[in-house]
């Protein structure tokens, strides 16, 4: 029984976490966007006022709104951004930190970068409660919350110990058997998105307001935590992997513990070492791939709402809800069912080529979008948008050595949070200049944006392979 628990601890790990923080990640995008047009209203008019009730039906009001609404967001995206920067670059190199154990060297601190993000939205969720219920507090207030899950990381924590932890588990599996696991991973993250929005327009069907959204929100950071203390275990990785260890960083507590800069360093040389096979080269490009395509998926998220509830659009939250959770379905069914059946025939390389295009082509149909089929349709062409990353993680961890995967997630995860402040100034910045002529521009923007990423890939695939990358066996 002790095995059968044992063997199914290495088959069930992270993908839980993934999916219950991103479930709450997306259910909660809405509603926080929604509290601060609520607010932005009321403080502009009043709760009660006619403007308030059905700000649509006044077009001069509904265009002030949405422009005060897209800066307190590219505000709120801001915080969360530089707040998030600082411990995305450290914890990684901090977590590859390992204990001697039998056969091994066990990675002790993955659970525990897993935990810190999961313990601040827990706080933050208990903020936005407040927020939503105290008329007095006012918008800005909002920030204090986006602060709470900055400290911690947020989404680059969670992801930099997740993917660190696959490629720790996967060690001594190199090539398809760590992409499959990397893309049932990102299907989490497109599975909570799924489950997050129908959560949060079922939510708003029952009328049951913002509260329970966030309270939801907490719910699932608390099963978060339960899950991680008690059922995750950190994987070791096999001793004859980890010869060189040690090269970059202390192996064992008995060494001296390194300094908070050092870890950040550390970080840094991991992704500037010189590696055989041009294999610094292709990690640089690999990570700027990583930008864009966050910068992308950040840019959809904050501006999305807006653009799709204006005109002629007119999208209701639970409409929006609908959309985004067909999209978030399909993209994680094609990296669950499709994607596996696709390996098989079709190399890695190609299939993240193919995807920027496809993500491009949906991104230049939502810019011209003007009604609801056209939206909708999006969903479909945009499908198999989310190998591309899945890929790009895989290939990342292949070039790097067992024990310089934290470090070089924790520096793809600090480039992730840049993305959030980033994306923030780019595009909600540009979408109030553009809202009067061409709304959907940051659309057109973003769909340039994966075009270059298609270009990036093909120059990595003409690159010499930095280990056998074999397709996968029947």
């Amino acid at each position: 029984m002790a095995i059968s628990v044992a063997r199914l601890r290495r088959i069930v790990t992270v993908e839980p976490v993934i999916l219950l923080y991103m479930t709450a990640l997306f259910l909660v995008t809405p509603a926080y966007q929604q509290l601060i047009i609520s607010k932005i209203c009321s403080e502009q008019y009043w709760p009660a006022s006619a403007e308030c009730k059905d700000l649509a039906a006044y077009p001069e009001a509904h265009q002030s709104v949405q422009r005060s609404s897209s800066m307190v967001i590219l505000l709120y995206t801001s915080v969360l951004s530089v707040l998030s920067i600082p411990p995305a670059m450290l914890l990684g190199s901090w977590s590859d930190q390992r204990q001697r154990s039998d056969g091994g060297f066990r990675g002790s601190r993955r659970s525990l970068v897993l935990l810190l993000p999961c313990i601040l939205s827990l706080a933050s969720g208990g903020l936005l409660i407040a927020i939503a219920m105290v008329d007095q507090l006012g918008v800005l207030w909002m920030l204090m919350a986006a602060g709470l899950v900055g400290l911690s990381g947020g989404t680059s924590s969670l992801f930099l110990s997740s993917f660190s932890y696959l490629a720790d588990l996967t060690a001594s599996n190199e090539g398809v058997n760590r992409t499959l696991r990397m893309a049932v991973a990102e299907a989490m993250i497109f599975v909570g998105g799924t489950i997050g929005f129908l959560l949060g327009g079922y939510l708003e069907e029952q009328d049951w307001g913002m509260v329970i959204a966030f309270s939801s929100f907490c719910g699932c950071q608390l099963l978060s935590i339960v899950y991680i203390l008690v059922w995750l275990r950190d994987p070791i990785i096999p001793a004859r992997l980890t010869s060189s260890y040690g090269s970059i960083n202390p192996s064992s507590e008995d060494d001296a513990t390194p300094s908070i800069l050092s870890h950040a360093r550390r970080s840094l040389a991991v992704v500037f070492k010189e590696r055989p096979d041009r294999g610094r080269f292709k990690l640089l490009l690999l990570i700027v791939c990583t930008f864009i395509n966050n910068l992308v998926a950040v840019g959809e998220t904050t501006i999305s709402l807006l653009y799709l509830s204006y005109e002629p659009r007119n999208f209701s939250t639970q409409l929006y809800g609908i959309f985004h959770s067909i999209r978030m379905l399909l993209l994680g069914a094609v990296l669950l069912l499709v994607f596996p059946l696709l390996l098989k025939r079709v190399s890695e390389h190609t299939l993240a080529k193919v995807s920027a295009l496809f993500r491009s082509a949906a991104l230049f149909l939502m810019a011209f979008s003007t009604n609801t089929w056209m939206v909708f349709l999006v969903c479909v062409i945009g499908a198999p948008s989310g190998i591309g990353q899945a890929v790009v993680r895989s290939l990342s961890s292949a070039i790097v050595e067992e024990h310089e995967q934290g470090a070089m997630f924790s520096f793809s995860a600090s480039v992730e949070a840049l993305c959030i402040l980033l994306a923030g100034l780019l595009f909600n910045g540009l979408y109030p200049l553009t809202l009067a002529t061409v709304a959907g521009m940051p659309f057109v923007v973003m769909a340039t944006l994966m075009l270059v990423v298609f270009i990036l890939m093909q120059w990595i695939s003409e690159s010499p392979a930095t280990h056998p990358r074999l397709l996968l066996s029947d």
